[in-house]
């Protein structure tokens, strides 16, 4: 806010860092802070003015959120058109006009490269918020036009200090933040979801697939259904782990320390070739859930590389 304070604000922020963090809370807080008649003296938004109740309820008329139209789909052309058409107008009063897109990455080719316009010639008072876990996604042509501003992972003594203040204490806060990375945020929504029992499901399923007693068909059915980047991500994690126990007896860190002895007994019949070799496979399919890919027959065709070799 102290940019603000001297007029130095950027155009276009770009807000990166892992996923878990808050990166979406946080762009909105700015832009309600920005927003705001009546900020405190930290920049911190009032809440009570007109501007942060039009904001809190969705409704401000100097603010507007793109995102897919559908999970896991892209952010397309059109919407971005309509961003600009926004950004152009007069603000209704405020200081600004705020764009925030996220998961930013998701822009189509045609929508990023619409997006450029409004980057290098930015209206008077716009701001552009951008907020992506995987900056190296986004054109450089874009990443190039924007102010880049990371977000750290706290310390695990801070997030574990932090999870138990939200009551997170029934399920083992060190083996949440371990699975997310050491994103306090993803790790609360593994505590109050049933991600991990899912987790465990399909970890059974690709065992059962490797050792031939499940059928990958049958297998990619279940691995489609929930939130398929988050049971990419576990498939990635495994991979990682396993390379890590076939390389080192007793690795100083895995992802997935619970189940350590299940992946020791699957890295001791793969080769380390064959298990880098899934890594990257693994890696790609997360990469190719967001284009048109049909999910159900990469995850047959990469459970049946699997079930044969």
């Amino acid at each position: 806010m102290q940019r603000k304070a001297v007029g130095r604000l950027p155009h276009a922020l770009l807000c990166c860092g892992p996923s878990g963090l808050g990166k979406q809370v946080f762009a909105e807080r700015l832009a309600q802070a920005l927003l705001c008649h009546s900020p405190g003296p930290d920049g911190s938004p009032c809440g009570l003015c007109r501007s942060c109740h039009l904001f809190l309820g969705g409704s401000h008329p100097d603010y507007i959120q793109v995102k897919p139209a559908e999970a896991g789909k892209p952010i397309k052309v059109d919407q971005v058109r309509e961003l600009a058409v926004f950004m152009g107008y007069t603000s209704s009063g405020s200081s600004y006009k705020i764009a925030l897109l996220n998961p930013a990455e998701r822009m189509n080719v045609n929508a990023a490269n619409s997006l450029l316009k409004t980057l290098e010639e930015p209206p008077a008072g716009s701001l552009l918020l951008l907020v992506t876990a995987t900056p190296a996604r986004l054109p450089a042509t874009v990443r190039s036009r924007c102010q880049k501003l990371v977000l750290q992972a706290p310390t695990p003594r801070e997030a574990m200090a932090w999870l138990a203040s939200v009551g997170v204490g029934s399920t083992d806060p060190a083996l949440l933040l371990s699975l997310s990375g050491g994103a306090p945020l993803l790790a609360r929504a593994y505590a109050e979801t049933d991600c991990l029992a899912r987790r465990r499901e399909l970890l059974s399923s690709y065992t059962e697939v490797i050792t031939g007693k499940a059928d990958p068909v049958t297998a990619a059915e279940l691995w489609v259904k929930g939130n398929m980047t988050e049971n990419l991500c576990w498939l990635i994690g495994w991979h990682m782990d396993m390379i890590r126990l076939k390389m080192a007896a007793a690795p100083p860190r895995l992802y997935n320390p619970d189940v350590q002895a299940v992946l020791q007994r699957l890295s001791w019949s793969l080769s380390p070739q064959t298990l880098f070799r899934r890594l990257d496979a693994a890696i790609r399919m997360r990469e190719l859930y967001t284009t048109q890919v049909n999910p159900q027959l990469m995850l047959e065709s990469f459970l049946a590389d699997c079930a044969s070799e």
